[in-house]
């Protein structure tokens, strides 16, 4: 587990993005956080339907500041599904934060839960040593000094409430016990990686885009796990770590199990593949960058519209950064 000791944050250093349609849902969310950081909020309508209370620190955006953004490219975000979050990252890139949150807008705090200190010291604090037996402090382990873990990039947390499972799987009520430990995913291995709450290092921001979703797509509901997928593959490629376990949230779901099994069925179906075609390819790239645009240029030359359609949506979003 990260560091006892912790490291302090600053309000300035980070912020927090968050994508919704629901004014009833994120004025409650707020109210719930009341937040101390910069939070991007990202309406996904095509103009602000809904105001929120003056505050300096709320930043209000929708479709309309998206095609401003990016002009001709703007179809690189996705509209009608939690991707449009992508959206933020670059906003809060832009604006030189060094830590970028996300949570989603039916996501609440946990009393006792540093959310913001818990995720940081994953990124800066996690130790080199860990157990061989999970939850117990096995034979060996140092006493004075666990060494710090270099180079962890992403702090993906997990969730108290309605856990994030599949509509097949919420069906079927499963449970979940959630682990006492973060970890570290291995290297050569996949993970789902979850929007709904994470954090990661500033210049991890261009591989945070999440592949095209709602409208104008075949698939819902599979963004950030095909952004995990992707991410992931570059992350071993350049020895970057990513760490899962807490710090944990409150999911309430706002939002409709059947109505998402319907969304999900396509998706469930094409992840067999779309895993093992990011996994099968070779990159050449020594930074995020170039990583980045060997998987779109991979992606745009397969035979399949979609993937040809977010091969040239990768090339377009590594281009704003360059």
């Amino acid at each position: 587990m990260p560091s006892s000791q912790g490291i302090k944050i600053h309000m300035r250093n980070y912020c927090i993005v968050v994508p919704t349609i629901r004014e009833k849902c994120i004025t409650d969310f707020l109210e719930k956080w009341k937040f101390e950081c910069t939070v991007i909020l990202i309406e996904d309508n095509p103009e602000k339907t809904f105001k929120i209370k003056k505050d300096s620190r709320i930043q209000h955006y929708s479709w309309e500041d998206i095609d401003r953004t990016f002009g001709k490219k703007s179809w690189i975000i996705s509209r009608r599904d939690s991707a449009i979050r992508s959206f933020g990252f670059y906003l809060a890139y832009k604006q030189n934060f060094d830590y970028i949150f996300t949570l989603d807008d039916d996501c609440y705090p946990i009393d006792g839960v540093d959310f913001f200190t818990d995720h940081i010291n994953n990124l800066e604090q996690f130790p080199k040593w860990t157990e061989s037996c999970i939850g117990y402090r096995t034979r060996g382990i140092p006493y004075k000094n666990l060494g710090t873990l270099d180079n962890v990039k992403l702090s993906a947390g997990l969730w108290e409430g309605v856990p994030d499972l599949d509509a097949i799987q919420t069906l079927s009520n499963q449970n979940i016990k959630l682990p006492e430990n973060t970890r570290i995913i291995p290297k050569g291995q996949y993970y789902p990686l979850c929007g709904m709450n994470m954090c990661f290092k500033r210049d991890l921001t261009p591989l945070m885009w999440f592949p095209l979703m709602g409208e104008g797509s075949p698939y819902r509901r599979f963004d950030d796990i095909w952004c995990g997928i992707i991410s992931k593959k570059i992350m071993d490629h350049l020895d970057i770590n990513v760490t899962v376990g807490k710090p944990f949230i409150f999911h309430s779901r706002a939002s409709d199990v059947f109505k998402n099994l319907e969304k999900e069925t396509p998706g469930v179906i094409e992840n067999e593949k779309f895993w093992q075609i990011i996994d099968s390819i070779k990159i050449q790239g020594s930074n995020i960058l170039e990583c980045m645009a060997d998987i779109g240029k991979k992606l745009k030359n397969i035979e399949i519209d979609y993937y040809k359609k977010i091969g040239m949506a990768i090339i377009n979003w590594v281009s704003f950064f360059e």
